[in-house]
């Protein structure tokens, strides 16, 4: 089918690309097409292109899908460039790190008569407009939805009849994509024509017609999946299919028409994603919960697995299934990453580090750096270019056991840290605090890009992985620019700030241990799944944060009471170890028999185990007694004894500091809907 035949609407682009081709002036010019995914620009491109050629003019096509987002790479693709040619640029979103470069380097050195064309789904950014040099030469197009009138004429050229195309224009409004899918069912549903009519939901409707027969209950849950997530596999896909089905329901999902591919797995198009989702949730709210908290575990598991080297891919893809959040949504770009990767410090990249945190955020900040690069080099990840491998960021997560006056003497913020945490809570033994404190990108400080994503979502893996973790911090070089999405994320400002060279740094803190992961997470899903942000903060379990002596002197107090109501008065029932129950007093009994039976597994303990039980779980009158029941002289006994209620209060200790509270869910009755 000749595209122009079917091509509609534009005509205000078009003339104005017409002309771009007729200026004889000779400065060149760039049309920057931007509009959202599905809205056309691709389309509107081809005829662009159409265009063109009919003038003479040579076309050079790139997609951003397919060039790598750094300056050699980019002008090895576009090649030379013949005077009066027409470069085009579309997708532009996937290598937008490009841009600077673009404006300030690679087209003011193409021929005068050259005529740029850039589409992408984000607008120019703000340097443009602010650079004399491109007054008068840049004109932006922003492409919204066709009126009713070429929304009809889109209908009739794809052979929709007259009296059903008031009906499919009610299905997908005048979104270009949507109403050639919807044309596409309509046409083909010829025999109802006359009596076709939408069901009572319209997304519902449109997308069994545009998917067409699911053959099964789990491809539909595979289906769904696919939209909710940001790229599926087989893998992904065993999380809500049987194991011995995901293998022919996801090479199903492959062969869909409607799906995308790239090497991470597939993924279905914008609009057929924003359509399958928002029908999941129509159709049935409890199915579209429990698919993703199904998908949320699994990704949780894989990025607390030891080791794993790939978190910031797993992290990436855990973050994007809260997408919806509002509070998600101000820390991330969604734009790809594919040219960027994250790795260890180098010492050798030291100096190339620190020139551009001077640059960007001051020679103060940059000494700081340079002490905790030396202090702790293994709390720095640095971000490279995969073309390259150059340095385009770095951050730094830091590890506080405890307070250090070097540390404070060299870092303010650090200092501030300590401060707050000794006035309020300190760290237990076993526990730490966690501090982000730099992230830095070369060419800026702390703003919204590709590789700020790859910073933000390490700060969210230690979140969610780290193991005794009391504290986090999150230090920002522009408080007001960071302030409210933190405390969104339960990050409470910390004042006074610190002060870096007479500047504010924000300090936003967190205790973990009051803000357990697991309630937060499903508060965050109550936002994702809504869209919306809800009023109450999550849910805070009712726990004291115990010392270490404290705790050890409430297990010895609830082993002898165990069995009695005084057991009601242990403080042991505020801990994390009992949290969310709903008769705390028998899950602490619970809690310890169990670990009192898991001391006998280990057969090195056996005399232990017993003397435990002889002396608490079915206890003798007296201590006596019960060294007389195991046959053994009681210094002997009591050596036992000892031992054992140090083996179980260390192990009911460690539970304390790595509670995950997942009762949490149902004991504060957290709703999902």
């Amino acid at each position: 089918m000749n595209r122009r035949k079917v091509f509609v609407g534009r005509q205000r682009e078009r003339e104005l690309f017409a002309a771009s081709l007729s200026d004889d002036r000779g400065d060149g010019s760039v049309l920057f097409v931007q509009g959202a995914g599905g809205v056309g620009k691709s389309a509107l491109l081809d005829v662009f292109a159409d265009d063109a050629r009919a003038k003479g003019r040579a076309v050079i096509r790139i997609d951003g899908r397919f060039v790598e987002s750094d300056p050699a790479s980019f002008a090895e693709a576009v090649g030379a460039v013949p005077a009066g040619s027409v470069l085009i640029i579309d997708t532009f979103e996937r290598c937008q790190g490009l841009e600077l470069w673009l404006s300030r380097h690679f087209l003011p050195g193409l021929p005068g008569d050259t005529v740029v064309v850039i589409a992408g789904r984000r607008a120019p950014d703000v340097s443009w407009r602010s650079d004399s040099a491109w007054s008068g030469l840049l004109r932006v197009l922003r492409l919204g939805e066709l009126d009713a009138p070429d929304a009809a004429r889109l209908m009739a050229g794809r052979g929709v009849l007259a009296a059903l195309r008031p009906r499919v224009l009610a299905f997908a409004g005048g979104h270009p994509l949507a109403l050639t899918l919807a044309a596409e069912v309509a046409r083909s549903d010829v025999a109802s024509a006359e009596t076709w009519e939408p069901g009572p939901d319209v997304i519902g409707t449109l997308l069994a017609q545009l998917v067409g027969e699911v053959p099964s209950e789990w491809h539909r849950r595979a289906l769904a999946l696919c939209a909710h997530v940001e790229v599926s596999t087989q893998e992904t896909v065993r999380t809500v299919v049987p194991a011995d089905q995901a293998g022919g329901v996801f090479a199903w999902l492959c062969d869909q028409p409607y799906i995308e591919t790239d090497p991470r797995g597939v993924f279905p198009h914008d609009i057929v994603r924003d359509v399958l989702e928002a029908e999941l949730r129509w159709r049935d709210a409890e199915a579209y919960r429990e698919m993703h908290r199904a998908v949320q575990q699994h990704l949780l598991d894989e990025i607390r697995a030891d080791g794993n080297a790939d978190y910031l891919r797993l992290t990436r893809e855990f973050a994007f299934t809260f997408r919806r959040s509002p509070v998600i949504s101000t820390f991330f770009t969604w734009q790809g990453t594919d040219d960027l990767f994250g790795g260890p410090y180098r010492p050798g990249e030291r100096a190339t580090l620190l020139a551009f945190t001077e640059r960007v955020a001051g020679s103060a900040t940059a000494r700081i750096a340079g002490y905790w690069m030396d202090r702790q080099p293994e709390a720095f990840q640095v971000y490279r270019r995969i073309s390259s491998g150059e340095p385009v960021g770095y951050s730094a997560w830091l590890t506080l056991t405890e307070p250090d006056p070097r540390d404070r003497a060299a870092d303010p913020v650090v200092d501030a840290v300590w401060t707050h945490v000794e006035r309020t809570a300190p760290p237990r033994p076993g526990e730490h605090v966690g501090v982000s404190r730099f992230l830095v990108e070369a060419e800026a400080y702390e703003r919204r890009s590709p590789v700020m994503d790859l910073m933000v979502l390490g700060v969210f893996k230690a979140w969610l992985s780290g193991d005794g973790l009391a504290w986090s911090f999150c230090a920002a070089g522009r408080p007001d620019h960071w302030r409210d999405g933190l405390a969104g994320l339960q990050h409470r400002s910390v004042l006074p700030y610190p002060r870096i060279d007479r500047e504010p740094v924000g300090l936003f803190a967190c205790d973990w241990r009051r803000t357990p992961v697991e309630p937060w997470l499903d508060w965050l899903s109550v936002q994702a799944l809504r869209g919306r942000a809800t009023g109450s903060p999550p849910p805070r379990p009712d726990v004291d944060v115990l010392g270490r002596a404290e705790f050890a002197d409430a297990v010895r107090f609830a082993l002898r009471v165990l069995h009695g109501t005084s057991l009601g008065d242990s403080v042991l029932l505020r801990s994390r170890l009992v949290n969310g129950s709903v008769d705390r007093r028998l899950a602490l009994r619970d809690r310890i028999l169990a670990e009192i039976r898991e001391i006998g597994a280990d057969p090195r303990e056996a005399k232990v185990r017993r003397v435990l039980d002889a002396t608490y779980v079915r206890p003798a009158p007296t201590q006596e007694a019960a060294a007389g029941r195991l046959n053994l002289p009681f210094t002997t006994y009591r050596r036992h004894l000892t031992r054992g209620i140090q083996l179980l209060t260390e192990r009911l200790w460690q539970q304390e500091l790595n509670a995950s509270v997942d009762s949490v869910r149902s004991e504060n009755g957290v709703d999902n809907g």
